[in-house]
């Protein structure tokens, strides 16, 4: 469950960069005790975890995570589901043509990152991870700054490669993180188990199964037509 209380103190604490810079160092000595090796089979969570940091980058809200059993459910196409597919692919749509850009593609960045992570990572990829994080914040001009925080963030971070958080938990979590991430809800009350039909289908998107267009669906109208003028209710 640290994960959890991780991207909690992300949000309330805003860390610089180094923070990134930190974890990496503690998890690459945790790697070399562990003699922990970089495997094929971390490429994809790995990226998963890069994508979830760059998305919170471009817009520092913790609801996103929130909408995950619609984005698992819709893109692996779980048979029998018709009206969370269609209740949620309403819910993420009226709520991305309500958000800025940026929070659009932060979004889609940080769901679809989640989805990725669906195996645990060693300490070894995770070191690499945030690593590259620190690309993510190449302009920031306090990329050099360190306080106790940072260093705080660093360790916490690190501590997310022992303790595991499942996603289904951690989307529930972030049902409370905003009065808007409350009404999704009712997508986790129509399918508590997604995260457990997922795994039981390897990861993998359902054959024959075309539920994945309501994704990408939302994405292309949310994108192309987003209402100017309107209030980023992200923020």
């Amino acid at each position: 469950m640290w994960s959890i209380v991780h991207w909690g103190f992300m949000y309330l604490l805003v860390p610089h960069p180094c923070m990134h810079i930190i974890a990496s160092i503690i998890l690459s000595v945790g790697a070399y005790r562990l003699e922990h090796k970089f495997t094929r089979r971390d490429i994809i969570p790995a990226v998963g975890l890069l994508l979830c940091y760059a998305g919170f980058y471009l817009d520092h809200n913790l609801e996103h995570f929130a909408f995950q059993p619609w984005w698992v459910v819709a893109t692996v196409g779980l048979r029998q589901r018709e009206l969370l597919i269609f209740l949620g692919g309403i819910m993420t749509g009226v709520y991305l043509l309500l958000s800025s850009r940026l929070a659009i593609a932060a979004h889609i960045i940080i769901n679809v990152g989640t989805m990725l992570q669906c195996r645990r990572i060693t300490f070894k990829s995770r070191a690499l991870v945030h690593a590259l994080c620190v690309l993510i914040y190449v302009n920031d001009p306090h990329i050099l700054s360190v306080t106790y925080t940072d260093v705080l963030l660093g360790v916490s971070a690190a501590l997310c490669a022992c303790i595991r958080t499942t996603p289904d938990w951690f989307s529930l979590s972030m049902v409370f993180s905003s009065p808007i991430a409350l009404s999704t809800f009712i997508l986790h009350a129509l399918e508590p188990n997604w995260f457990k039909y997922y795994k039981n289908n390897h990861f993998r998107r359902v054959k024959h199964s075309f539920y994945f267009l309501y994704p990408v669906a939302v994405c292309i109208l949310a994108c192309t037509w987003n209402i100017s003028g309107t209030p980023n209710l992200t923020s």
